[in-house]
């Protein structure tokens, strides 16, 4: 088993590849909102480490400074 993690801004995209890749809910852990991009990303890497094996997904991130930071990850 795999484990992904990532952050993102648009919850639209995340959406996306859960359909893309056939995931349910239940196999899905969200988290946030994080205030910042830099918050999200000190989340996302103690996650890595946490998961010896943790895969990072790039989601196209964009820094829109109006809109919160979520982090997810599932497993595979």
């Amino acid at each position: 088993m795999t484990i992904t993690i990532g952050i993102h801004q648009q919850q639209d995209k995340v959406d996306k590849l859960y359909e893309n890749l056939g995931l349910r809910a239940a196999s899905l852990t969200s988290v946030g909102p994080f205030s910042s991009r830099d918050e999200a990303l000190v989340w996302q890497q103690s996650m890595q480490q946490r998961t010896d094996d943790g895969q990072i997904i790039e989601m196209g991130i964009a820094d829109n400074p109006d809109s919160p930071w979520y982090g997810f990850f599932f497993e595979q």
